[in-house]
């Protein structure tokens, strides 16, 4: 049944007047529903209803568009709303305050009721595959992001941070997903990332969202901070849930954080995001090696693992139990199932022919590979893992450069998961100079995405994935401007092949 018509208010002389005459103007029309008439009208049943019932005169836009969704002429209705105006004691015209007032109430009916005759916005993307592991760490996640104190305290925004190929889209889509099923306003969702065109700032990125939750562009403001005050009010009334992907640093979204008391916001970077206050914070490490092999297990087939184990063991240590990484080199193998999964692992790892193992490879450990050749057929499509590492290096100092290339190239042996440890006291002794600025540039390599603490004070983790990259890319002290500012990972890409 459509919704009942509200009584005709007690005779006010023309407001009440005009009301009838647009009740006239629907029962011509056929009585047309309420909701049928929202979806023409671009205004809620409710609106519409307010408008036919005689207790105020509806604003100039609304009228019209209740005209239009029965079939009625926009300027004879534009004539008989003046009119009315008029004889209520307002000439319709030109008074600053009452434009004001009425350009209020249409953004407030457009921005609260659109959701009557729009669906709400769905951006999340897909996930690729199930999420392996991180069951603990989702817990925690999901601790963060509810209301604390019995709700009377809205739950902060959650950043989820990590190093280059780490997880951190995945793991935050999974949760995502999760929490949208009790925010039923809508997902937004922004890729931030340079790689992926996301170079937005604040008002670019609220504009955008806006438009998503149905604002009519000519009711988006056009100073960006009456911009982001209106996404930050429907953000506030609404139970929406907002994902910004790939941040690069805190001046792209402070403006746009807010603990709404039923919305949610997870943000993922690279960097730990020190600047911002307030918000909960999660950063992934790798995956356990029983974590990879899962991992691995979905991509290739339990089967297939199962038979064979060790050659899974190999990769997953060459991988540095990264999950990008590992997801690379399982799609390129499950992509050659003909082919013995061993001889496949040696091929990829370069220990099969042409390789220092020769075809039947060793054990991974005893011959000279070259540290690009690996990590230069980590591709798949248009998604590479050098890409990725590529990108965060553009952004590093020529001194950040140089102590990833020093760390990369330390004496250290790998430990037992094939991360090579070192400690800032150690690092700086190599680049002669004093603990604390050497410390302040492992912090940045960090944020970076490059590097990772590890449960010692003081001391950096560097992955074989990072390691290899850095291994690399030409000396810093002795890199040309031009040789500078053209890509690295195309540079990676080229010495994997001269040495495959």
């Amino acid at each position: 049944m459509g919704r009942l018509e509200r009584p005709l208010a007690p005779d006010a002389g023309p407001v009440t007047a005009f009301a009838r005459e647009l009740r006239r103007l629907r029962t011509a029309a056929g009585s047309p529903g309420y909701r049928d008439m929202a979806t023409r009208a671009m205004f809620s049943a409710s609106v519409l209803s307010d408008a036919a019932a005689g207790y105020r005169l509806p604003t100039l836009q609304v009228a019209l568009a209740f005209a239009e969704a029965c079939g009625g002429d926009r300027a004879t209705w534009e004539r008989r709303w003046h009119e009315a105006a008029r004889a209520d004691g307002d000439d319709g015209t030109a008074r600053p305050a009452v434009k004001a007032v009425q350009q209020h109430q249409e953004n407030e009916l457009r921005a609260a009721d659109v959701r009557a005759v729009l669906p709400p916005p769905s951006q999340l993307p897909m996930e690729a595959h199930p999420l392996v592991g991180r069951r603990e760490l989702l817990q925690r996640a999901r601790a963060l992001t509810a209301p604390s104190y019995g709700g009377q305290r809205p739950a902060a925004p959650l950043v989820i941070s990590g190093q280059v190929g780490v997880g951190k889209t995945a793991f935050a889509l999974r949760l995502a997903h999760e929490l949208a099923v009790n925010l039923p306003d809508g997902q937004l969702y922004a890729n931030l990332d340079p790689a992926a065109d996301g170079r937005k700032d604040a008002a670019g990125i609220a504009g955008g969202f806006l438009e998503a939750l149905g604002i009519p562009t000519d009711r988006i403001p056009n100073d960006p901070g009456q911009r982001i005050g209106l996404y930050r009010s429907l953000l506030n009334r609404r139970r929406l849930l907002v994902v910004l992907d790939g941040v690069q640093h805190e001046r792209q979204i402070r403006e746009l954080l807010i603990a709404a008391p039923e919305s949610r916001i997870i943000i993922t970077s690279r960097s730990r995001l020190l600047g911002l206050d307030g918000i909960g914070r999660i950063r992934l490490p790798a995956l356990d090696r029983d974590e990879s092999m899962e991992l691995l297990a979905q991509l290739l087939g339990g089967d297939r693992v199962g038979t064979e184990p060790r050659a899974c063991l190999r990769l997953a240590d060459a991988c540095g139990d990264l999950p990008l990484a590992l997801n690379l080199a399982g799609r390129r193998i499950a992509a050659r199932p003909e082919w013995m999964l061993q001889d496949s692992v040696s091929e990829l790892l370069g220990d099969g022919p042409g390789g220092p193992g020769g075809p039947g490879g060793q054990d991974g450990r005893g011959g000279q590979r070259s540290p690009g050749r690996f990590l230069g057929r980590l591709q798949i499509g248009d998604d590479a893992l050098s890409n990725r590492l590529d990108s965060a290096y553009r952004l590093l100092t020529p001194w950040a450069r140089l102590m990833l290339r020093q760390f990369a190239g330390s004496d250290n042996p790998p430990s037992v998961d094939n991360v090579v440890y070192e400690s800032a006291d150690a690092l700086a002794m190599l680049v002669e100079r004093s603990a604390q600025p050497v410390e302040d540039l492992l912090e940045r390599l960090l944020d970076a995405g490059l590097l990772d603490h590890s449960d010692l004070p003081g001391q950096y983790g560097l992955t074989p994935m990072a390691r290899a990259y850095a291994l690399t890319q030409p000396d810093p002290t002795e890199e040309d401007p031009a040789s500078a500012s053209a890509p690295a990972a195309a540079r990676g890409q080229a010495h994997a092949r001269q040495s495959g």
